[in-house]
């Protein structure tokens, strides 16, 4: 499961430990997404948390590379502007919006390819605004799927 960290709490291991005593085996994603939950997961907090992998949608490249470097854990970007840093760089994967409009570009931009990266920098862009409604207006116009469909 893929769970944020509670807004407005800079000691998030005690939240954690609950979420991981609660999901009774169920592998636990811990979800630093400061924009939506601040201040999100302190780094020094992050190698102490009971929980099987990383989800990061801070979209900030400088915490990209701090967390690889301190954290041995499975790591996935939650931004596809990082997408052709994460893949080389070593990430498990990507859980990303754009990947339901866009799924061979970012494949192809997490294996490394810089044009590939490039060339989602509009959808990237047009899949933030209104979110979600960007993200499903894309989708609608890739795969001629209604706007109020569901994403996964």
């Amino acid at each position: 499961m893929l769970v944020l960290s509670p807004p407005g709490s800079a000691d998030v291991l005690p939240y954690y430990d609950i979420v991981a005593g609660a999901a009774g085996g169920m592998p636990v994603l811990a979800y630093h997404f400061p924009a939506v939950s601040p201040p999100g997961i302190p780094m020094p907090a992050l190698a102490g948390l009971p929980v099987q992998g990383c989800k990061d949608s801070s979209g900030d490249p400088d915490r990209l590379l701090e967390t690889i470097d301190v954290w041995d854990g499975p790591l996935y970007v939650g931004s596809s502007s990082l997408l052709s840093l994460a893949g080389p760089l070593g990430c498990a994967g990507a859980i990303l919006a754009l990947a339901n409009a866009e799924p061979e570009g970012c494949i192809a931009a997490f294996a490394g390819d810089a044009s590939a990266q490039r060339a989602l920098a509009s959808a990237h862009r047009q899949s933030q605004m209104r979110f979600p409604g960007g993200i499903k207006a894309l989708t609608a116009g890739r795969f001629a799927t209604p706007t109020g469909t569901r994403l996964g």
